[in-house]
């Protein structure tokens, strides 16, 4: 039963080592990344490497990327939306500073909607629901796993 503990744990560890990846495109330079996007060949960032937004430079620290980020805008050029995905910085359940600061490509564009997803690539979509609900999921069987490690075996209770 040792070896199960020990696999579990180093594995929750991997998973919360690395950080999360994000589609990051913006429709009015790439066609791809319209409200139907189409993944292959489209940049993705390992937010850990990336540059915080610009709106969070005044808080003179690192904010550690936990999500990814859709913001959909009112069209231009003949286009029906405007579309930019990015990395997400901050608290995945507090988006307002986020969505309401204005995009450094098309700051008169309207804003339509702006969601937040916490998987890797989970920002593929406008809406993001089925996404986040499958998070939650891996999350809750991570816990039960971690948990039944834990009454399995007495060397876990470490506290």
């Amino acid at each position: 039963m040792k070896p199960i503990l020990i696999f579990v744990f180093i594995g929750a560890c991997i998973s919360t080592a690395f950080g999360i990846e994000c589609y990051d495109c913006e429709s009015a330079t790439d066609a791809r990344c319209n409200q139907y996007l189409e993944p292959e060949g489209v940049r993705t960032t390992d937010c850990d490497d990336a540059d915080m937004p610009e709106y969070l430079h005044k808080y003179e620290r690192r904010i550690a990327a936990t999500g990814c980020l859709t913001k959909v805008h009112e069209g231009f050029d003949g286009r029906r939306f405007y579309i930019r995905r990015s990395c997400y910085f901050g608290d995945p359940e507090n988006t307002d500073e986020a969505c309401d600061a204005q995009d450094p490509f098309a700051p008169w564009a309207t804003l339509l909607s702006c969601t937040v997803c916490t998987d890797d690539l989970c920002n593929v979509n406008a809406i993001n629901t089925a996404q986040h609900s499958v998070s939650v999921w891996r999350k809750l069987t991570l816990l039960g796993l971690t948990l039944t490690a834990m009454a399995v075996s007495p060397i876990c209770v470490l506290f």
